[in-house]
């Protein structure tokens, strides 16, 4: 009996003992080999992180006036807590009353939040009545919080968008580069290529929490950084005169202006445009319905797409300015000998082929001076033979037609300026016709309106070839300098000083006497150059640029317009404004007398 009652009470302590080691060895891995984890677990579950956007730098213009900016807005954020099922659901109850959104929708955005434990934003720009609703319910919403943020605004709406670009959620490809996600970075234009100085830093505050996710205190929190500051080239007075221009010409186009001394931008305009204020409003906000950022997306007509460095056209009549300083160059060409213009020029070889003139009757005997005046295409065609398509395309490529720019917005194309060696490489022949094409801007050969606006910049410059650029200098949030932009001088076109005068004195007269005439603004000398550039899918693109005041440009224009027929009529009025503009001395001239650009009505020029 005695030893079968030791007998139980050895199994009785084997159990406990057995018990107490697998206690003591969960003890052990708990608190020693898990313990930093579960640290870690329970001092996320007591505190709970609300981040803040930091406000972005200012985009300026030259002259300090702003064009991109911030303003305070409330915004919803929900960070999940482990709440009970049945506290979630109240949450999401009392939250659709107040924000106006259906228990669904709500249900639909807060699951991934709480299935990555991570923030959601839930509505941006929220209105002062839901910020005050939600402080009165706080102590019946745990996790959910109403933080004041400085969100990017555009001030002057839609000018300037291609240049500005706009702000997205960071994608996926993008959050390695330090973002957060939900951050709002650069997509387009400077807030895209300079969005690292732009953005600044995020701050935020970490918030002690009780069981049920409300909050008890601060324990710490760190204030967001505002971005650096950047000052464009930009002239916002050019801008909205090019952006008028457009506007009341009421077709696509762009229009591009440079300062022919260092290559600064003064306005670069592509329409139709588009309101980068569209993409700053989130889903869920109020009014979101009041803006279309989706349909830009899918818009037929490209608002999104900066013709000014993005499209490439054939160049037309404006090409006739480098067959000149060829011309004027070459000891092949006599410039006042004269060529005889019936209205077209017939092409012999095996199959001969007709080329025509603008005007049908001809411009008759003509030289040099006035065929660039008058843009007579027999003129040139023989010219173009006379030079040879080797020479033409030699000093495109030193005007820098036919290669990017180089200009701080991405996206820009390089054009295209044929050549033997092109179509060689191509397993193409080059025939005399490539070359009569080439010689009026026809054929393969394609400009952006920036390259145009180079072009003219180089005449005006008498053949210096800057880089454009649009971004004067980057400043600390403090004001002082953080870097400043130095002028770029790429190349130099070296010719004979007798060739700019030349040029001067031709350009000047297409304006005073020529195709440029709508041009013309009294007591200031105005070089300029129309083109029509054939399009077979449609209406005749319609081209101008120029440079004033002659005598010492300070600014040089390119205009394209989409259909616009011919130059004179529809792209030299929208010039004439962004010169305006740009002159203080011009400022006598009354918009009464101003010409508007017309894509219709009778016309002589091309």
């Amino acid at each position: 009996m005695k030893s079968e009652m030791e007998g139980r009470l050895r199994v009785i302590l084997a159990l406990f003992v057995g018990s107490f080691a697998v206690l003591a060895a969960r003890l052990f891995y708990l608190q020693v080999i898990q313990g930093e984890k579960l640290r870690t677990v329970a001092e996320a579950n007591r505190t709970q992180i609300v981040f803040e956007r930091a406000p972005r730098g200012l985009i300026l213009d030259r002259n300090s006036a702003v064009l991109a900016d911030n303003r305070p807005t409330f915004v919803v954020i929900f960070t999940p807590l482990n709440l009970k099922r049945e506290i979630l659901a109240e949450v999401i109850r009392r939250l659709s009353k107040i924000l106006g959104l259906s228990e669904e929708e709500l249900a639909k955005r807060l699951k991934p939040a709480i299935r990555h434990s991570s923030m959601v934003r839930l509505m941006d720009r929220a209105s002062r009545h839901i910020a005050f609703a939600l402080a009165e319910q706080k102590p019946n919403l745990p996790g959910v919080s109403v933080v004041i943020e400085m969100q990017r605004r555009y001030p002057q709406n839609g000018l300037a968008a291609h240049v500005l670009g706009f702000l997205g959620q960071v994608s996926q490809e993008e959050k390695g580069g330090g973002y957060r996600p939900n951050a709002l970075v650069g997509k387009m234009g400077l807030e895209k290529n300079y969005d690292k100085v732009l953005r600044g830093e995020d701050g935020g505050m970490r918030l002690e929490v009780d069981a049920s996710g409300r909050s008890l205190k601060i324990l710490d929190s760190e204030e967001p950084s505002v971005g650096y500051e950047i000052r464009t080239t930009l002239d916002l007075k050019v801008q909205q005169a090019a952006e008028e221009g457009l506007k009341e010409c009421g077709k696509s186009g762009a229009v591009v202006a440079m300062d022919p001394r260092n290559g600064d931008i003064l306005a670069i305009a592509s329409a139709p445009g588009f309101d980068p204020n569209a993409f700053v409003y989130i889903r869920g906000e109020e009014n979101a319905e009041d803006y279309s950022a989706g349909s830009l997306l899918i818009d037929p007509e490209e608002p999104l797409f900066n013709r000014a460095i993005q499209g490439r056209y054939p160049p037309g009549s404006i090409f006739k300015i480098i067959d000149t300083v060829v011309a004027l160059e070459s000891k092949k060409v006599d410039i006042l000998e004269t060529n005889y213009c019936p209205g077209y020029y017939r092409l012999s070889g095996a199959v001969p082929k007709t080329f025509l003139c603008w005007k049908k009757e001809g411009h008759r005997s003509v030289a040099l001076l006035d065929g660039l005046v008058n843009s007579c295409n027999v003129y040139f065609y023989k010219l173009g033979l006379k030079l040879g398509p080797d020479a033409i395309e030699s000093l495109a490529r030193q005007f820098g037609l036919g290669s990017r720019t180089g200009i701080e917005i991405k996206g820009e194309d390089e054009g295209l300026i044929p050549g033997r060696g092109m179509f060689k490489t191509n397993k193409r022949s080059w025939y005399d016709g490539d070359t009569l094409n080439m010689a009026i801007g026809q054929g393969t050969i394609l400009f952006t309106p920036l390259q145009a606006a180079q072009m003219a910049s180089v005449v005006a410059s008498r053949g210096k070839v800057y880089r454009p650029h649009l971004v004067k200098e980057v400043r600390y949030p403090t004001g002082e300098i953080f870097s400043r932009a130095k002028t770029e001088l790429m190349r130099e076109v070296r010719l004979t000083p007798g060739t700019w005068d030349f040029m001067d004195q031709a350009m000047t007269q297409v304006v005073e006497r020529g195709t440029g005439q709508s041009c013309k603004i009294p007591g200031v000398a105005v070089g300029g150059k129309t083109g029509t550039a054939q399009n077979p899918h449609g209406k005749d693109h319609a081209w101008f640029v120029a440079f004033a005041p002659v005598e010492n440009p300070t600014i040089a224009v390119s205009v394209l317009i989409e259909h616009g027929v011919h130059g004179a009529t529809a792209a030299a009025p929208i010039a004439r404004k962004v010169l305006l503009a740009a002159l203080p001395a011009a400022g006598t001239a009354s918009a009464a007398n101003m010409a508007k650009p017309s894509v219709s009505g009778e016309f002589s020029g091309d």
